[in-house]
């Protein structure tokens, strides 16, 4: 009762229930009752919610005005993180074929690249292993991951294509005309798409159906970025 008191709401002075023997009415004692039964249900509800709760959140704190926390390096920061976290970084040498696109699974445990010179490639960072790799021999502006690590799509020179884990190819998007920016919807299982054209594409992957063709007239874009609260997308255009 005494580790509930601070999520009671209407309690007494020392934590605990409001007594209702003083209470001659009956209608108004059913009340209060109901209302401390209501109290330490909550209580408790919110106590057993505490233990989920994650602890606060890191930062960066500049020591003086003249450290800026934005050119603090990788190396610098695995120097003051503990053991756990220094296991999980690693290096990707891919100077031949860059830049690269990456995504990561909802689990972040699979990583997908895509390099503009063609290179496809998709790795378990945990384990260390290499999933797939393919070479399409035209250009790749963007790769997004699609519901899980089954399948994936790769926004290509002309086309919008969809491959699985193995790297073959499952389907080819023709209406998606050159494609610059993916993005993939979870809970609507929706895979949206923008390029060239400045024209924003909702593709239904459970039914296959191009559902939706959203003009923006504002030319082309490259830049694309979903909120996960409400999977609105954001566009970014050339003019600003």
């Amino acid at each position: 009762r005494l580790a509930n008191a601070k999520y009671a709401h209407g309690a007494s002075s020392a934590g605990l229930p409001m007594p209702t023997k003083a209470i001659k009415d009956k209608r108004a004692k059913a009340k209060v009752r109901q209302s401390q039964l209501q109290d330490a249900a909550h209580a408790l509800r919110a106590q057993q919610l505490e233990v989920l709760m994650p602890g606060q959140t890191g930062f960066l704190e500049a020591e003086h005005e003249m450290e800026h926390t934005e050119r603090m390096t990788q190396q610098q920061l695995a120097a003051h993180v503990d053991l756990q976290s220094q296991r999980k970084i690693f290096d990707i040498a891919l100077p031949d074929f860059g830049p690269y696109s990456c995504a990561y699974t909802r689990s972040g445990r699979e990583l997908l690249l895509g390099g503009r010179n063609g290179h496809i490639a998709t790795f378990d960072w945990k384990a260390g292993k290499l999933g797939c790799e393919l070479q399409v021999q035209e250009s790749v502006h963007d790769v997004v991951w699609l519901h899980n690590e089954t399948l994936f799509a790769v926004a290509q020179k002309k086309s919008l294509f969809i491959y699985d884990n193995q790297g073959i190819e499952i389907h080819c998007l023709r209406k998606h005309v050159e494609p610059r920016a993916l993005a993939f919807l979870p809970y609507h299982f929706l895979l949206a798409s923008i390029g060239n054209q400045g024209i924003l594409r909702y593709q239904d992957v459970s039914t296959g159906k191009l559902i939706a063709e959203c003009k923006t007239h504002y030319g082309a874009c490259s830049t694309m970025r979903q909120n996960p609260q409400n999977a609105v997308l954001h566009l970014g255009h050339t003019n600003g």
